[in-house]
């Protein structure tokens, strides 16, 4: 039976119909993105407003990564946390602080030597307390359960003896 690789969903953003559907950003070809705002009347009914932004969410979320940079970071470890079930209490205000501390912006990324954010007690979610600098070497030489990469393999082998009438 062949194997099957299955394709990586992607989300991709609808293209606009017309030019009023259209995002304002020069070279973008997408639709201007819908939003919803909730207020809480003083009955206590819920009413929801549905209105136009006048970009796309790519659009936004490309402005926003300029304009405020320790935002769309702790958005994003939000987001991470959220598929997680993790609780989060990060504020934007204890986020720039960390940030100021440790220059964690100017040296995040996805090579060995850049820094990622860990959680010190594997059990608890991102709190203000419970975050730490580390580079990417250094996490993923930990597990997900914070064991070093060396004690993970050998509990299996050290505990079965050794026979010399079987192979392996």
């Amino acid at each position: 039976m062949p194997f099957y690789r299955r394709k990586k969903r992607t989300r991709v953003a609808p293209k606009a119909r017309s030019k009023e559907e259209k995002c304002i950003t020069k070279w973008c070809k997408n639709r201007k993105a819908l939003k919803y705002t909730r207020v809480k009347m003083a009955n206590g009914m819920i009413k929801v407003y549905e209105c136009f932004l006048s970009t796309c969410w790519k659009c936004h979320a490309k402005k926003l990564k300029e304009r405020h940079p320790h935002t769309y970071v702790l958005n994003m470890i939000r987001h991470s946390a959220r598929k997680r079930k993790l609780p989060f209490t990060l504020t934007i205000a204890e986020f720039k602080a960390f940030c100021a501390h440790t220059r964690y912006l100017e040296l995040r990324g996805n090579k060995p030597g850049d820094y990622t954010i860990d959680r010190i007690d594997v059990n608890e979610g991102y709190h203000a307390w419970n975050i730490r600098v580390k580079t990417h070497e250094e996490n993923s030489a930990e597990g997900a359960d914070n064991t070093p990469r060396w004690m993970r393999g050998a509990a299996s082998t050290d505990d079965q003896p050794v026979n010399d009438n079987e192979p392996f």
